[in-house]
């Protein structure tokens, strides 16, 4: 038998058939993207895990002379503005029920624009030093308080004890800005 079953075969080894033939477009896009996608994934696990940053506190800003000077002068004349201001809303009276309500009703309106004019004026002046930023604030708190209370009609022996804080702030405020 010098011939295979289906004839004579080649004199020399098989050709070479070449790659095997693919089965698709290439993979390699998709591996990549699910190595992207790993990499993000953990990124963001470790970032959920860090702790946070703490906020950068700025130097504290320093301030001439002149600056401390012009803030606490705009303070003292806020404070001296908001006393005419209340002294004169103060000394008004009605002489019926209905001239009284407007008094009332316009006491309550002076208290109002007072304590926001002295909160405005000490969130406005940088410069402000804290002790004297303090007792602007802490004045500011107590007209507002007592403005509440009016408002809620509490009782007057609620509000008395408040009107005490204010005289001793006010004696405060004026001796701060001697």
């Amino acid at each position: 038998m010098s011939q295979a079953p289906y004839g004579p075969g080649p004199a020399g080894p098989a050709p070479w058939p070449g790659p095997p033939p693919s089965g698709g477009p290439s993979r390699l896009p998709t591996i990549i993207a699910i190595v992207i996608a790993v990499i993000a994934v953990a990124v963001a696990i470790g970032a959920w895990f860090r702790p946070m940053p703490k906020p950068d506190t700025p130097a504290a800003k320093t301030y001439s002379e002149q600056e401390v000077t012009d803030a606490k002068k705009a303070a003292c004349d806020a404070f001296n503005q908001t006393q005419q201001t209340l002294k004169v809303t103060g000394s008004k009276t009605g002489d019926n029920p209905t001239a009284s309500f407007i008094v009332a009703v316009n006491s309550r309106i002076a208290i109002q624009a007072v304590s926001a004019y002295l909160r405005s004026t000490a969130e406005n002046e940088p410069a402000l030093s804290k002790d004297l930023s303090d007792k602007v604030l802490g004045l500011s708190n107590i007209y507002r308080t007592i403005l509440l209370k009016q408002l809620a009609e509490v009782p007057q022996d609620q509000v008395e004890p408040l009107f005490n804080s204010v005289d001793k702030a006010v004696d405060d405020m004026t001796q701060a800005c001697k």
